[in-house]
């Protein structure tokens, strides 16, 4: 009995902070889809995770907070290398204005002005996105969207900047998102 017991408690062991509600989650990108047509590639993602109850309270209270957004769309070659066609930097920020009492969002198309933080969130965390092209889409061709979101530091005060430089918790960056599109 007791040769069971010590490899299953290690084994519980092992998998307990894997489990723990306090564990940390790291910000992805997902649900990457779209399409291709003409010279445009139409880009739609979410950002998951990216929002830390650290980085929410301090939104409510008024900092602003801001996202840099690479999207990159390659044409897929199979046993060849793949070409990127496309970039595109996108940059958001949220803002609560306590005068008003709403949130800003800034966006590339123009201001939004949003009710409560989960609208707020919301709309922080998902996307849709008009991509150049460099040259046509070829139709029936694979091309794939690559999406990488990092916490714009450069918008931040300076006081806020050199403490956010010694904390994690602020420390949000993703890996690169992939997911194919769609082409005619």
């Amino acid at each position: 009995m007791r040769y069971i017991a010590v490899p299953l408690i290690l084994f519980g062991i092992s998998l307990a902070p894997g489990l723990s509600a306090a564990a940390p989650r790291e910000a992805r990108i997902v649900e990457i889809r779209g399409h291709v047509k003409g010279e445009n590639a139409f880009v739609n993602f979410q950002l998951r995770n990216a929002f830390t109850p650290e980085m929410v309270e301090a939104l409510k209270s008024g900092i602003e907070i801001s996202f840099r957004t690479q999207v990159k769309v390659e044409r897929v070659h199979r046993n060849w290398f793949d070409v990127t066609v496309g970039d595109l930097t996108v940059s958001r920020s949220v803002r609560y204005d306590a005068l008003s009492r709403v949130y800003r969002l800034k966006r590339s198309d123009g201001e939004k002005l949003l009710p409560d933080i989960f609208s707020a969130l919301d709309d922080m965390t998902r996307y849709e996105v008009v991509v150049p092209l460099r040259i046509s889409a070829i139709p029936g061709r694979r091309y794939r969207a690559l999406v990488r979101t990092r916490l714009d530091r450069v918008g931040l005060s300076e006081p806020l900047r050199s403490i956010i430089f010694f904390s994690s918790v602020w420390d949000v960056e993703t890996d690169w998102g992939k997911g194919f599109l769609a082409s005619p």
